[in-house]
This record gives structure tokens, sequence and C-alpha cells, in this order.
């Protein structure tokens, strides 16, 4: 199932959803297309799970971050953000893509709601910790942020400031002296 999920990554996320076909999907999986349907009852769902997969698999990686210090636990997890954006672009394009096509995938709406609620709520909770003014509206502003910056990456490419962005959300939200 693994390479039927790699192979259907990599072909949705290079030539899209619509233009990529089941087929395709079980050619470059190296299994036949009868097979494809044992595992998934359509290519919608095959979507579904690829998506599901990729968020439980950041749900791990965010756990793997953490530490006693809150600050150290935000600096993690914004060099993380860095990192995966450097190293794995084809990931945030799959996922920018689908999230600009809600109106196509119900599921992600839901999944993203839930996601975007869980994560700003563990960044409330982070920003608390460290006395942080608005620990809510920065929470928010900080998801927005990642939004934001991900996709100015995606299209600008190198051209990006994405070094500078690292050190100025980190200087911002892990290195200030904030007066409790």
């Amino acid at each position: 199932m693994k390479k039927i999920m790699d192979a259907a990554f990599s072909l949705i996320a290079s030539q899209g959803y619509d233009a990529t076909s089941i087929a395709q999907i079980a050619r470059e999986a190296g299994v036949s297309k009868g097979l494809m349907y044992n595992y998934f009852d359509s290519k919608e769902d095959l979507l579904e799970k690829l998506v599901k997969g990729a968020m439980n698999e950041g749900d791990k990686v965010i756990g793997e971050l953490l530490s006693d210090d809150p600050k150290v636990t935000l600096q993690n997890i914004i060099k993380w953000f860095f990192k995966q954006l450097r190293e794995r672009p084809e990931y945030w394009r799959l996922m920018t893509v689908l999230t600009f096509r809600i109106d196509k995938f119900a599921f992600v709406h839901d999944m993203a709601t839930h996601k975007m609620k869980g994560y700003t709520s563990f960044l409330k909770e982070l920003l608390e910790k460290i006395n942080f003014p608005n620990p809510a509206g920065e929470a928010k502003l900080m998801a927005a942020l990642f939004d934001g910056i991900a996709i100015q990456y995606l299209v600008i490419k190198e051209d990006y400031p994405l070094a500078e962005m690292e050190n100025f959300l980190i200087k911002k939200y892990c290195k200030k002296k904030l007066i409790a």
C-alpha cells in the first residue's frame, strides 16, 4: 500500500488531481488497477487517505519537537516548518492546491478546520506559557504566517527570503524577553 500512496502523492503533486488517473497511479506503483480498488473505493478515497496520512505524520512529528521549555518547543516547530518547506515543496504544493479546491473535496474542509483548531490551540498554550501578549491572536497570526510563507515560497521559490523569515519568527516568538 505504501508504494501506491507514494506513487499517488508523486503524480498528484506534479500533475494535479484531475490529470492523474487510477491507471497511472497503478502503473507508477507497479500494481494492477484492480488491486487499487482492493485498497480504495475511488480516486477521491485514495486522496482522502493520502491527506489523512500526511496530517497524521505531522501530528507525530510535533510530539518529537516537544521540550520542557515552551520557547524551545516553539523554536523547534518553526525550524521544522522551514526545513519541511525546503525539503518537501511538493508536499506543501499538494496541500495548498487541495486547500484551494475545498469546494471539490468536502473532507479537506473538515480536516483543515479540525487541524487548524488543534494547532492554534497548541500554539496558544505555548505562547501563554512564555507570557506572550494576546496568545490567542498571536497563535492565529502565526498559523496564517505559516500559510502565507508557504504559498509565497512555492510561487517565488529561491527568490523568497526563507532564512530571513525563519530568523524573524524565531526572534519574534522565541528570543524576546517578555514582561509578565
